[in-house]
This record gives C-alpha cells, structure tokens and sequence, in this order.
C-alpha cells in the first residue's frame, strides 16, 4: 500500500485515525484506529482487514464489530493478543502479517537506552543507572549488526558481533556485550511483543572464568594517600568514604547533600544497583570530613561528588596512589592472575578490615548493600590474613586528612569539644559574621579550652563541620 492511498483510507481524526472495514454479508463500518503514526496505523489497518475476513469465513458476523473495534482501539502491546484470541475464535492462523514497521537492532536499542521504552511499559523496562557504560557497548555492538531488522535477527549475527570485539577484552567484558544483545532481543519479545522469540539459545551467554586476584589497600597505605597534599581534597574525601563506608563507586558518586544528614551522621541510598534502599550511620570522621567538601550555600540536590569528571577514574586513583608514595607492586600488577587495584577495591578494603576487626556480617551488609551472606564471604580469606597482621580499621577521616588539609577550629553555640578534638590550627573566638583569623599553632592542648567551651569545626573554606 502506497502513501496516496493511505492519505484516501485513513481519515485522520483526534487521537488517531478513521478506517472502513468490510465483514458479514455486505455489512460495513468506521473503525477508529487509536495511533497518532500514519505508518503504524496503515499496518493495523491492513491485519484488521485480513481479520474481518477472517470472522466473516468462520460465520463470526455478529461478533466482529466488537472485536474490530477492539483490535482499533488497542496498544501495540495488546494487539497480539486480540488476534490471538481471533484465532482461537476461528480454529485457523492469519497469514503472518507484518504488524509494525520494520525496525532494526539499532533503532530498537537507542529507544531501550534513551528511556522510551520506559516510558511506554514502566511496569516491565527500568531505567538503568548504568546506561551510560550501556551506550558505550551498544554503539561497539551497532558497527556490526545495527542495521539488521529484529525480524531478521539470527544467531549468526549475534555471533559475527562477537568475533568482531576487541581480542584483548576479557570474558567478563564479553559477557556483559553478550548480555546486552540478549537483552535487547528479549524486550522484543516482551513486553514489545515485536518478535515471538528469542533466536539466541540457552548457553549463549560466555562463562566466566575465574576471577583475577585482586588487592585492597592495608592501612598505613590509606594513611600515606589521605596525608598526601599534592592531590585535591575532594579526591581524598572520595577515597576516604569508599574505603570507610562500603559505597560502589557509582553510589557515591550520584550521591546527593540530601542523602547525608551531616548533622547526625546518616547516610541515606534510597536509589541503588540492588533497588534495595538502605540508610546507616556514617564514621563520624567521614561525615566531618564531608562536611569540609560542603559548599556554602549548596542545593541539597547537587552532586556531593560533582567536582570529580575523570573519564577514567581508576587510572587517576593509581596516579594519585603512586604520587603519595604507595608503591607496593601488587597495586598496580596487570597479569592473568592479577588485575591493577580498581576504586572498586576500596570497597574491598572496607569489608576486609571490617571483618578482620570483628565486626558482623549484618553490620556490613547494611552498609555495602551485599544480598547474601556468600558474597561477604568472599572476602574472609584476606580478613583473616589482615587479622593475623594486626591490621586495624582503618583512621578517622577527618582526623587522617589533617596533615594534608588542616582545618579550623573557632567559638560558636554550638556543641562542646573537647581540646583533643580539635584539629592542628585554632582560630580566636568569633561569630559566622566575624571569622577568626589563624594566630596560632597548637602542638600541645590543654584537656578543656578556658573560657571557650563551645566550638565547631569548619574546613578552610568556612564549610561548617
């Protein structure tokens, strides 16, 4: 059907389109199509028709309008199945109709990653957090079957896209390549209903060998980076809170000043890679030292870690681990056996020590979002072994972070501190509206600050601690 006879056919109307059908002896009526695309409603235009063809051979007269006006009125997602039941009405199948304009795996997977599927089946597609690294591997995979239809999608081309990547990628990198156009073939399926099946068998997926031996970073290491004062301190506060609290690189990261009650010290991750929300109290040194970070003034909304923009951030980590002087080969070692450290390592390190120092499996599942006991588990060889050394949890950060970027400390209502937690440099007494200035150096404090019994910290950029 050509689109001139469309435009005769197809009247269009709010909401869709008008359409004659013919059914029963001589009978016919409008019928309105409800889709806005000429295209698509010039298909259901055309499997109407053989379906009122249909009803009329088996005798249906009395029962098509009802059911024509129903296959009209349907969503793509439904359609499938009025004629499945038309089917089932009339004991035999339709000759297989092209229902829905050719689409191909490109086009189908940018409507999966833009979020347009979402937003036409929220009950069945998420929108993933990860759908940047998604669009990166879906693009490698378009070079070499983007152009293929999904009515046309066989195994051999699932196959050719694998042979193409890159040689050098290892099987867990292929597997999530593989993964992705599994994916996008089973949303075909459902709840898209443009194919009725998957062409990719069971076993497709590549096993993963082994993992690679990984390193966690021991604790005079930590030391070394968190005092090193050549790197930014909201790099620092980043390393810090990974390897104090437990966070996945991607959580802290979209972590926003509303989800961290500074003021007492509650972490709060409503949105996470298991959809399993979970809220607990922070290291009390993290949460100062996040406080040092916190603009003046910002929207409770904005990134806490919004400064950080590398494109490759475990590369600048091992940078920045090398710059402070951790040396130790095992950090950066890139073999069979062994992959260099990762910022997902810092993770690591926090279930190690936690572990190695007593702490429950409860205690770190509620932080690091872990779903079952065997995954924390998987750290208890190296929590033992850091047991053995007498490894400790690792120092309060804001306490490590001193050295490097030393804070303030000046009189306000506030709450009372005690002398020996009050950083390296005292400022005199003041107000928010007069800041004390630096004019002097405490070596050695007194157990209780005379006359000034009430202080708050602030960073050196008036961020109140």
């Amino acid at each position: 059907m050509n689109e001139n006879s469309d435009d005769k056919i197809l009247e269009q109307v709010p909401g869709g389109f008008k359409c004659r059908l013919r059914y029963g002896n001589g009978k016919r009526d409008r019928f309105t199509i409800l889709l806005e695309d000429r295209a698509l409603a010039a298909k259901r235009h055309e499997a109407l028709k053989a379906m009122a063809k249909m009803l009329t051979k088996a005798g249906k007269v009395t029962e098509a309008p009802i059911i024509l006006r129903k296959g009209a009125e349907v969503s793509d997602r439904d359609f499938l199945d009025v004629l499945k039941f038309v089917e089932g009405l009339c004991g035999q199948k339709l000759v297989p109709l092209r229902l829905t304009p050719r689409i191909t795996f490109q086009q189908f997977g940018q409507q999966w990653s833009s979020g347009e599927l979402n937003a036409r089946y929220p009950d069945y597609i998420k929108i993933k957090r990860s759908v940047d690294a998604d669009k990166y591997r879906l693009a490698r995979l378009y070079e070499s079957i983007g152009d293929i239809e999904l009515a046309d999608f066989r195994l051999e081309h699932a196959e050719r896209a694998m042979s193409r990547l890159l040689p050098d990628l290892s099987t867990g990198s292929r597997r999530q390549y593989a993964q992705l156009i599994s994916k996008v073939l089973k949303l075909a399926v459902y709840p898209c209903k443009i194919l009725e099946s998957s062409p990719l068998p069971v076993g497709f997926l590549p096993t993963v060998k082994s993992q690679k031996i990984t390193a966690y970073l021991y604790p005079d290491e930590d030391s070394k980076l968190m005092a090193c004062k050549s790197i930014p301190l909201t790099h620092l506060v980043l390393y810090g809170s990974l390897a104090r609290e437990g966070l996945r690189m991607g959580e802290a990261l979209s972590l926003r000043w509303q989800d961290v009650d500074l003021e007492r010290g509650i972490v709060t991750l409503d949105e996470n890679k298991t959809d399993d929300p979970r809220s607990w109290a922070m290291s009390p040194g993290v949460a100062r030292a996040l406080s040092t970070i916190q603009p003046y003034g910002v929207s409770p909304a904005a990134l806490v870690f919004g400064a950080i923009t590398e494109d490759r951030p475990a590369e600048a980590f091992r940078v920045h681990l090398k710059q402070a002087g951790v040396v130790r080969a095992e950090l950066f070692s890139d073999t069979k056996l062994r992959r260099p450290i990762r910022l997902h390592d810092l993770r690591a390190t926090f279930v190690t020590l936690a572990l190695a120092n007593g702490k429950s499996e409860s205690w770190v599942s509620d932080r690091t979002g872990h779903r079952s006991s065997s995954m924390i588990q998987h750290y208890n060889r190296q929590a033992r072994k850091a047991a053995e050394l007498g490894f400790p949890m690792l120092a309060p950060l804001d306490r490590a972070l001193d050295q490097a970027h030393p804070v303030w400390a000046w009189a306000a209502p506030s709450e009372t501190v005690r002398s020996d937690e009050i950083p390296y440099f005292l400022g005199c007494p003041g107000s928010e509206s007069n800041q004390p200035h630096v004019d002097f150096q405490s070596t050695a404090l007194p157990t209780e600050l005379p006359g000034h019994s009430c202080w708050t910290r602030l960073s050196p950029a008036g961020a109140r601690i």
